[in-house]
């Protein structure tokens, strides 16, 4: 049965005449009643019926005025009191659009206590979406703003939301919202992980392998709406890259291996001779060769463990360059002083080429960084061979900031173009019987990557194998 709709201004109207009616008609019955047993005493009935009919007259006529006037009244009144309401009604309706209008003030007593309770209504609606709005618009830029891919599948394995960092991890178009997984997503694996997990109950999580990046895939359901019902409602997927991790992972493992490796060899020999030194009578000549050879491979041992050391400071980053102008050939010479004697059994010749330009760098720094770059070059340069010290750049005052390129070239045998971009691995060596027969211990390069990077500067290498090479430091001119 449909509720009776009732209109304030004609019911008000209607209800004004009728009781003004009723009202007239009662006064009007009673008064003839009073007026006639009056006058009856007085006049004869004849005269008193004729008195009363002219009152009638006269009653009804007064009678239908006030009524037509209270009913007017009723009107204006009613349509006063329905227009106050209305203006409550608009001012109701902009602030639930958010809009804060001066609330009107009715003229009624009552309907000023209801615009009251509106104006606090409306203020704490407000209040209350715009804490709401924030805490949207907070959560929505720090799921835009995260690395983590962030996906929200409905329980049918259709796409809800994705954050950026998804989109861009798997390749979604801009309309994938409200289309189906299995129709965007190309790997295999993450397809069927994603539609079973939009219908778990419970966290699951896999490792998948997506474009050479490995990713944790971890799938959480959402409680679903209805009554008690415990049936999820869908599911946030968040992928986790986690391809650096596996790398420095593998970056761990090769080291430990190759540490032990590189340790393991000379320990190795260093037993062995020793065993043979204290088991058999051998002539004194025979001792002095392998206590020769201990001696060396004890050097290769302690050398190795100086690289190591050296290598762990710069990488914890336990050493902190002390900064200052520098000439760069100046530096060169000095440090060179110190391998000339290796030099001059090989017989290679050393040139400085360039202007001695000033660089900002550590002077212990550049200088092990020079030396192991020599060291390198002589164990790699044949006799005869040459070695060029080459300086390009800072030499006026507008260079400063500038970078000043320092190359070390040499004639030796070149390195393979394919091993050129791992040299300055750790233990990285490319030919390690030579290497290691030369002394080398495999960290040289990686020790000069880590300081000159902590200089402000940066280092590269060119080579053609047969034709030596260029190995070019750059830091910055003073």
């Amino acid at each position: 049965m449909k509720p009776i709709r009732w209109r304030l201004r004609p019911l008000l109207l209607a209800a004004t005449a009728a009781i003004l009616f009723v009202s007239f008609l009662f006064v009007e019955r009673a008064s003839r009643r009073y007026l006639r047993t009056t006058l009856a005493e007085w006049l004869e009935p004849a005269v008193v019926d004729r008195v009363l009919d002219g009152y009638s007259d006269a009653f009804t006529a007064i009678a239908a005025v006030a009524t037509v006037a209270g009913a007017l009244l009723a009107f204006a009144v009613a349509h006063a009191i329905a227009r106050q309401i209305a203006h409550l009604r608009t001012d109701a309706i902009e602030r639930s659009r958010g809009d804060r209008p001066p609330m009107s003030r009715p003229t009624f007593t009552d309907l000023q206590s209801l615009a009251s309770a509106i104006d606090l209504v409306g203020a704490e609606l407000s209040s209350r979406a715009r804490t709401l709005t924030r805490e949207r618009d907070d959560l929505a830029l720090l799921v835009k703003a995260v690395s983590e891919g962030i996906l929200h599948i409905d329980p049918e394995a259709r796409i809800v939301t994705a954050n950026p960092a998804a989109r861009t991890l798997l390749r979604l178009p801009d309309d994938a919202e409200g289309q189906p997984v299995p129709s965007l997503i190309r790997n295999t694996e993450l397809r069927g992980f994603l539609v079973r997990g939009s219908t778990s109950a419970e966290t699951v999580s896999c490792e998948v392998t997506i474009d050479d990046r490995r990713l944790l895939v971890t799938a959480r359901p959402i409680p679903g709406q209805g009554n008690g019902a415990r049936s999820p409602g869908g599911a946030v997927v968040a992928f986790t890259d986690l391809t650096e991790l596996r790398r420095l992972e593998g970056v761990r493992r090769d080291f430990v291996a190759n540490v032990s490796h590189e340790i393991r060899t000379p320990l190795t020999s260093i037993r062995g001779y020793v065993e043979t030194l204290l088991s058999d009578d051998l002539p004194a000549d025979m001792q002095r060769q392998f206590l020769g050879v201990i001696e060396k491979n004890a050097e290769r041992l302690h050398g190795i463990v100086d690289d190591l050391l050296d290598l762990s400071r710069l990488e914890s980053g336990g050493w902190r360059p002390e900064l200052r102008p520098l000439r760069a050939l100046t530096v060169a010479d000095d440090v060179w002083t110190g391998c000339q004697r290796r030099a001059a059994d090989k017989h290679i010749e050393f040139r400085r080429e360039g202007e001695d330009a000033t660089v900002v760098a550590d002077p212990g720094g550049l200088r092990q960084v020079l030396s192991n770059l020599f060291d390198n070059a002589l164990r790699h340069t044949p006799d005869g061979g040459r070695i060029t010290v080459r300086v390009r750049g800072g030499g006026t005052a507008s260079d400063a900031g500038k970078l000043v390129a320092i190359d070390v070239q040499d004639t030796g045998s070149g390195i393979p173009r394919d091993s050129l971009p791992r040299i300055f691995e750790r233990f990285y060596r490319v030919d390690p019987a030579r290497s290691r027969a030369e002394g080398g211990t495999g960290l040289g390069l990686s020790i000069v990557k880590h300081l000159v990077e902590s200089m402000g500067g940066d280092v590269t290498a060119e080579s053609e194998l047969g034709k030596g090479t260029t190995m070019r430091i750059r830091l910055p001119a003073s």
